[in-house]
């Protein structure tokens, strides 16, 4: 573990800043149960590392995410943010957490005011202002946040796609097996996961939460 109180100034304003859970902040990924797939996750850090994704032009990993898939419980949403934090402790971009519903709560919000704070922090998201998130985590995407209109499913499709086009990547957490992406968000969206992410199946012994 680390402390925040060791970092430097700047890194300590970043990590604050990013809307990383704080039970999670002064982990690493060796303090973690090592989930089986880890080597996968530290393999797409070092291109991370070596700037072979974002906007890594001309890179077969140009945009390329990670998709952390499990059941409630086993730890994916701390996973996504110490690997945050140790990619936080290498180098220097833009990145910000938000669960699904915050993210559809925000982009309501964005409509009904075009002109504030929301609106700027959606393009960010999309990747569609002078300040792109370089690294965005979207936690928490599940089957129970379905709408009858489609609305939350095309937001996230839309966030996805725009986001890997301009090389920007996601980490995006889910119950959903990718499996069953086709039923849940569509036969283009599940093909299109297997062009943006690596699949992580996160299986470390159970809900950690009982």
């Amino acid at each position: 573990m680390y402390k925040l109180e060791d970092l430097s100034p700047s890194e300590r304003v970043v990590i604050r800043q990013s809307g990383l859970p704080l039970y999670t902040i002064g982990y690493r990924l060796d303090d973690l149960d090592q989930t089986p797939e880890l080597e996968k996750i530290r393999a797409w850090s070092k291109k991370f590392a070596e700037n072979k994704i974002i906007r890594a032009i001309g890179e077969p990993t140009c945009g390329l995410g990670l998709l952390l898939i499990g059941p409630p419980g086993v730890g994916k949403t701390t996973l996504a943010a110490v690997v945050v934090q140790e990619l936080l402790m290498a180098s220097k971009f833009s990145v910000k957490f938000m669960d699904y519903p915050k993210l559809l709560r925000t982009q309501q919000r964005a409509w009904n005011n075009p002109n504030g704070e929301e609106q700027d922090l959606i393009d960010s998201v999309y990747g569609e202002n002078d300040n792109p998130l370089d690294l965005f985590i979207l936690d928490d995407v599940g089957k129970e946040y379905r709408t009858a209109s489609g609305w939350a499913e095309n937001t996230f499709d839309a966030v996805l796609r725009a986001r890997y086009n301009a090389g920007l990547p996601t980490i995006v957490t889910t119950n959903v097996p990718l499996k069953n992406w086709g039923s849940v968000y569509g036969e283009p969206m599940e093909s299109f996961a297997h062009q943006a992410f690596i699949p992580i199946t996160v299986t470390t012994g159970g809900d950690r939460r009982k």
